[in-house]
């Protein structure tokens, strides 16, 4: 029998930041492209530049995770709240013109 998603988190099981792949041509193509311009940068610069836009890199990196973990947050919260919502009343759709 299968765990529970429950289960699982309790666990320390469920890791989306390393689940969650985007497989869209789009971004295989953009992923490309940038292997491409970081190749040209790489082969332009010295050795301290090249250190110096590692670090750029790694700053944009850590600033991409904190908005993607600010964006999982809301995403949660929405969907948390939604449900909370629509299981208020006993489940009931409530509306406003009855």
């Amino acid at each position: 029998m299968s765990k529970t998603l429950l289960q699982q988190l309790y666990d320390g099981e469920i890791y989306p930041a390393e689940v969650i792949r985007c497989k869209t041509p789009e971004y295989k193509e953009l992923n490309h492209k940038i292997s491409d311009e970081t190749e040209y940068f790489m082969e332009r610069l010295s050795p301290d530049d090249w250190k110096r836009f590692e670090k750029l890199e790694d700053m944009k990196c850590d600033r991409s995770d904190a908005y993607v973990f600010a964006n999982f947050t809301y995403g949660f919260r929405l969907g948390v709240g939604l449900m909370i919502e629509a299981l208020a009343n006993g489940g009931e759709l409530v509306r406003e013109d009855e």
